[in-house]
Protein backbone atom coordinates (compact mmCIF):
# COMPACT_ATOMS: atom_id res chain seq x y z
CA UNK A 1 0.00 0.00 0.00
CA UNK A 2 1.36 3.39 -0.98
CA UNK A 3 1.75 5.95 1.79
CA UNK A 4 -0.52 9.00 1.55
CA UNK A 5 0.88 12.53 1.47
CA UNK A 6 -0.34 13.00 5.05
CA UNK A 7 1.42 9.81 6.10
CA UNK A 8 4.61 11.02 4.45
CA UNK A 9 4.20 14.31 6.31
CA UNK A 10 4.10 12.53 9.67
CA UNK A 11 7.12 10.41 8.68
CA UNK A 12 9.13 13.49 7.69
CA UNK A 13 8.12 15.16 10.97
CA UNK A 14 9.42 12.16 12.94
CA UNK A 15 12.71 12.22 11.02
CA UNK A 16 12.97 15.95 11.74
CA UNK A 17 12.46 15.33 15.45
CA UNK A 18 15.09 12.57 15.42
CA UNK A 19 17.61 14.89 13.73
CA UNK A 20 16.87 17.73 16.16
CA UNK A 21 17.32 15.37 19.10
CA UNK A 22 21.01 14.89 18.20
CA UNK A 23 21.79 18.53 19.01
CA UNK A 24 22.82 17.89 22.61
CA UNK A 25 25.08 14.98 21.64
CA UNK A 26 26.94 16.92 18.95
CA UNK A 27 27.40 20.41 20.41
CA UNK A 28 27.52 19.76 24.16
CA UNK A 29 31.31 19.49 24.21
CA UNK A 30 32.08 22.13 21.57
CA UNK A 31 34.15 24.92 23.11
CA UNK A 32 32.75 27.79 21.05
CA UNK A 33 30.17 30.55 21.56
CA UNK A 34 26.56 30.11 20.51
CA UNK A 35 27.02 32.50 17.53
CA UNK A 36 29.94 30.44 16.24
CA UNK A 37 28.10 27.14 16.76
CA UNK A 38 24.94 28.37 14.98
CA UNK A 39 26.92 29.98 12.14
CA UNK A 40 29.19 27.02 11.39
CA UNK A 41 26.28 24.59 11.58
CA UNK A 42 24.44 26.78 9.08
CA UNK A 43 27.42 26.91 6.70
CA UNK A 44 27.76 23.13 6.68
CA UNK A 45 23.99 22.68 6.37
CA UNK A 46 23.79 25.14 3.47
CA UNK A 47 26.49 23.28 1.52
CA UNK A 48 24.74 19.97 2.24
CA UNK A 49 21.36 21.41 1.26
CA UNK A 50 22.66 22.90 -2.00
CA UNK A 51 24.18 19.53 -2.93
CA UNK A 52 20.85 17.82 -2.20
CA UNK A 53 18.61 20.20 -4.11
CA UNK A 54 19.39 22.52 -7.00
CA UNK A 55 16.29 24.64 -6.39
CA UNK A 56 16.97 28.36 -6.44
CA UNK A 57 16.27 30.39 -3.33
CA UNK A 58 13.15 32.53 -3.62
CA UNK A 59 13.99 35.85 -1.99
CA UNK A 60 10.55 37.27 -1.22
CA UNK A 61 9.54 39.43 1.73
CA UNK A 62 7.66 36.45 3.20
CA UNK A 63 10.44 33.85 2.86
CA UNK A 64 12.98 36.30 4.30
CA UNK A 65 10.78 37.04 7.31
CA UNK A 66 10.29 33.31 7.96
CA UNK A 67 14.02 32.69 7.53
CA UNK A 68 14.80 35.42 10.08
CA UNK A 69 12.26 33.95 12.52
CA UNK A 70 13.86 30.51 12.14
CA UNK A 71 17.30 32.02 12.78
CA UNK A 72 16.02 33.69 15.96
CA UNK A 73 14.42 30.43 17.07
CA UNK A 74 17.67 28.49 16.65
CA UNK A 75 19.83 31.15 18.31
CA UNK A 76 17.56 31.65 21.33
CA UNK A 77 17.37 27.89 21.85
CA UNK A 78 21.17 27.54 21.83
CA UNK A 79 21.44 30.49 24.23
CA UNK A 80 18.74 29.00 26.47
CA UNK A 81 20.77 25.80 26.78
CA UNK A 82 23.73 27.88 27.99
CA UNK A 83 21.72 29.55 30.77
CA UNK A 84 19.41 26.76 31.91
CA UNK A 85 19.22 22.98 31.91
CA UNK A 86 18.59 20.96 28.75
CA UNK A 87 15.34 19.71 30.33
CA UNK A 88 14.10 23.23 31.01
CA UNK A 89 14.99 24.40 27.49
CA UNK A 90 13.18 21.54 25.74
CA UNK A 91 10.06 21.65 27.92
CA UNK A 92 9.67 25.41 27.68
CA UNK A 93 10.45 25.59 23.95
CA UNK A 94 7.56 23.24 23.26
CA UNK A 95 5.20 25.85 24.64
CA UNK A 96 5.28 26.46 20.86
CA UNK A 97 2.12 24.34 20.56
CA UNK A 98 0.25 26.96 22.55
CA UNK A 99 1.66 29.74 20.37
CA UNK A 100 0.60 27.88 17.19
CA UNK A 101 -2.99 27.80 18.44
CA UNK A 102 -2.81 31.49 19.40
CA UNK A 103 -1.52 32.47 15.94
CA UNK A 104 -4.13 30.26 14.28
CA UNK A 105 -6.97 31.65 16.39
CA UNK A 106 -5.97 35.27 15.69
CA UNK A 107 -5.41 34.67 11.97
CA UNK A 108 -8.54 32.58 11.35
CA UNK A 109 -10.65 34.34 14.00
CA UNK A 110 -11.90 31.13 15.55
CA UNK A 111 -11.38 29.27 18.79
CA UNK A 112 -9.14 26.17 18.96
CA UNK A 113 -10.81 22.77 18.78
CA UNK A 114 -11.34 21.08 22.15
CA UNK A 115 -9.20 18.10 21.13
CA UNK A 116 -6.28 20.44 20.37
CA UNK A 117 -6.50 21.92 23.87
CA UNK A 118 -6.64 18.39 25.28
CA UNK A 119 -3.57 17.35 23.23
CA UNK A 120 -1.63 20.36 24.57
CA UNK A 121 -2.57 19.64 28.18
CA UNK A 122 -1.71 15.94 27.84
CA UNK A 123 1.58 16.62 26.06
CA UNK A 124 2.70 19.37 28.46
CA UNK A 125 1.82 17.16 31.43
CA UNK A 126 3.93 14.40 29.92
CA UNK A 127 6.88 16.75 29.31
CA UNK A 128 6.78 18.17 32.83
CA UNK A 129 6.69 14.67 34.33
CA UNK A 130 9.42 13.56 31.91
CA UNK A 131 11.82 16.25 33.14
CA UNK A 132 10.50 16.72 36.68
CA UNK A 133 13.74 15.54 38.28
CA UNK A 134 15.81 18.23 36.56
CA UNK A 135 13.24 21.00 36.09
CA UNK A 136 13.73 24.19 38.10
CA UNK A 137 12.85 27.87 37.99
CA UNK A 138 16.26 29.04 39.18
CA UNK A 139 17.55 30.05 35.75
CA UNK A 140 15.13 32.84 34.91
CA UNK A 141 17.09 34.19 31.92
CA UNK A 142 17.51 30.74 30.34
CA UNK A 143 13.87 29.84 30.95
CA UNK A 144 12.75 33.15 29.42
CA UNK A 145 14.92 32.56 26.34
CA UNK A 146 13.45 29.05 25.97
CA UNK A 147 9.89 30.44 26.02
CA UNK A 148 10.90 33.12 23.50
CA UNK A 149 12.38 30.36 21.34
CA UNK A 150 9.06 28.55 21.67
CA UNK A 151 7.21 31.61 20.37
CA UNK A 152 9.50 31.73 17.31
CA UNK A 153 9.27 27.93 16.99
CA UNK A 154 5.47 28.01 16.81
CA UNK A 155 5.52 30.96 14.41
CA UNK A 156 7.82 29.15 11.96
CA UNK A 157 5.46 26.17 11.94
CA UNK A 158 2.42 28.34 11.32
CA UNK A 159 3.86 30.68 8.70
CA UNK A 160 5.34 27.80 6.69
CA UNK A 161 1.83 26.44 6.04
CA UNK A 162 0.73 29.67 4.35
CA UNK A 163 0.15 29.89 0.60
CA UNK A 164 3.02 32.38 0.19
CA UNK A 165 5.43 30.12 2.06
CA UNK A 166 8.41 28.33 0.55
CA UNK A 167 9.84 26.30 3.41
CA UNK A 168 12.90 25.18 1.43
CA UNK A 169 13.87 28.77 0.56
CA UNK A 170 13.22 29.99 4.11
CA UNK A 171 15.49 27.31 5.55
CA UNK A 172 18.31 28.35 3.21
CA UNK A 173 17.74 32.01 4.06
CA UNK A 174 17.99 31.06 7.73
CA UNK A 175 21.41 29.54 7.00
CA UNK A 176 22.55 32.67 5.14
CA UNK A 177 21.50 34.93 8.03
CA UNK A 178 23.32 32.68 10.52
CA UNK A 179 26.49 32.81 8.42
CA UNK A 180 26.29 36.61 8.08
CA UNK A 181 25.86 37.00 11.84
CA UNK A 182 28.85 34.70 12.38
CA UNK A 183 31.02 36.87 10.13
CA UNK A 184 29.96 40.07 11.93
CA UNK A 185 30.49 38.43 15.33
CA UNK A 186 33.94 37.13 14.32
CA UNK A 187 35.12 40.62 13.34
CA UNK A 188 34.44 41.98 16.82
CA UNK A 189 35.13 38.84 18.87
CA UNK A 190 38.13 36.54 18.49
CA UNK A 191 36.98 32.97 17.84
CA UNK A 192 38.44 30.35 20.16
CA UNK A 193 40.90 27.98 18.48
CA UNK A 194 39.25 24.90 17.02
CA UNK A 195 40.13 21.40 18.15
CA UNK A 196 39.66 18.24 16.12
CA UNK A 197 36.77 17.33 18.41
CA UNK A 198 35.09 20.68 17.71
CA UNK A 199 35.39 20.10 13.97
CA UNK A 200 34.01 16.56 14.06
CA UNK A 201 31.00 17.40 16.22
CA UNK A 202 30.16 20.60 14.35
CA UNK A 203 30.37 18.73 11.03
CA UNK A 204 27.98 16.06 12.32
CA UNK A 205 25.64 18.69 13.77
CA UNK A 206 25.69 20.72 10.56
CA UNK A 207 24.76 17.72 8.41
CA UNK A 208 22.31 15.90 10.68
CA UNK A 209 20.92 18.33 13.27
CA UNK A 210 20.55 21.28 10.90
CA UNK A 211 21.04 20.06 7.30
CA UNK A 212 18.90 16.92 7.06
CA UNK A 213 16.32 18.32 9.49
CA UNK A 214 15.97 21.41 7.30
CA UNK A 215 15.09 19.25 4.31
CA UNK A 216 12.67 16.96 6.16
CA UNK A 217 11.04 19.89 7.99
CA UNK A 218 10.29 21.56 4.65
CA UNK A 219 8.77 18.32 3.38
CA UNK A 220 6.63 17.71 6.48
CA UNK A 221 5.24 21.24 6.77
CA UNK A 222 4.07 21.05 3.14
CA UNK A 223 1.96 17.96 3.88
CA UNK A 224 0.42 18.30 7.35
CA UNK A 225 -1.08 21.15 9.45
CA UNK A 226 1.22 23.32 11.56
CA UNK A 227 -0.27 22.10 14.85
CA UNK A 228 0.14 18.44 13.90
CA UNK A 229 3.71 18.99 12.67
CA UNK A 230 4.54 20.74 15.95
CA UNK A 231 3.03 17.93 18.03
CA UNK A 232 4.83 15.16 16.11
CA UNK A 233 8.14 17.04 16.21
CA UNK A 234 7.70 17.14 19.96
CA UNK A 235 8.77 13.49 19.96
CA UNK A 236 12.25 15.05 20.02
CA UNK A 237 11.93 15.08 23.82
CA UNK A 238 11.76 11.28 23.74
CA UNK A 239 14.44 10.68 21.10
CA UNK A 240 17.00 12.88 22.91
CA UNK A 241 17.06 10.84 26.15
CA UNK A 242 17.06 7.57 24.15
CA UNK A 243 20.19 8.72 22.32
CA UNK A 244 21.69 9.80 25.64
CA UNK A 245 20.97 6.30 26.98
CA UNK A 246 22.62 4.63 23.97
CA UNK A 247 25.70 6.85 23.68
CA UNK A 248 26.10 8.39 27.13
CA UNK A 249 24.62 5.58 29.27
CA UNK A 250 22.12 7.96 30.89
CA UNK A 251 19.23 5.78 32.13
CA UNK A 252 15.53 6.61 32.20
CA UNK A 253 13.86 7.34 35.53
CA UNK A 254 10.32 6.22 36.37
CA UNK A 255 9.15 9.80 35.82
CA UNK A 256 10.74 9.74 32.36
CA UNK A 257 8.89 6.57 31.40
CA UNK A 258 5.52 7.88 32.59
CA UNK A 259 6.10 11.19 30.81
CA UNK A 260 7.12 9.42 27.61
CA UNK A 261 3.92 7.35 27.63
CA UNK A 262 1.77 10.48 28.00
CA UNK A 263 3.63 12.23 25.17
CA UNK A 264 3.21 9.23 22.87
CA UNK A 265 -0.51 9.09 23.71
CA UNK A 266 -0.89 12.78 22.83
CA UNK A 267 0.85 12.17 19.48
CA UNK A 268 -1.33 9.17 18.64
CA UNK A 269 -4.54 10.93 19.68
CA UNK A 270 -3.70 14.00 17.59
CA UNK A 271 -2.90 11.83 14.55
CA UNK A 272 -6.21 9.98 15.02
CA UNK A 273 -8.21 13.22 15.18
CA UNK A 274 -6.38 14.66 12.16
CA UNK A 275 -6.98 11.57 10.04
CA UNK A 276 -8.87 12.49 6.91
CA UNK A 277 -8.98 16.21 7.72
CA UNK A 278 -7.97 18.76 5.07
CA UNK A 279 -6.31 22.06 5.71
CA UNK A 280 -5.43 25.16 3.79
Amino acid sequence: MMMTQTGKGYLFALITALCWSTSGLFVKEVGQSSFVIVGIQALIALIFNLLYTKEKIRFTAFTMIVGFIQFRMHLTFVLANQYTTVGNAIVLQYSSMIFVLIYQSIDQRKKPEMYQIFVILLALTGMIIFFIDGFSFDSILGNGLAILSGAFFGLQFYLNTKEKADATSSVKIQYLISILVLLIYSIKNPVASFTLKDGIFLLAAGIITVGISGITFAKCIERIPAFSANVVCMSEVIFAPILALIFLKEWFTMHSLIGAILIILSLLYNMYKQKGEKYV
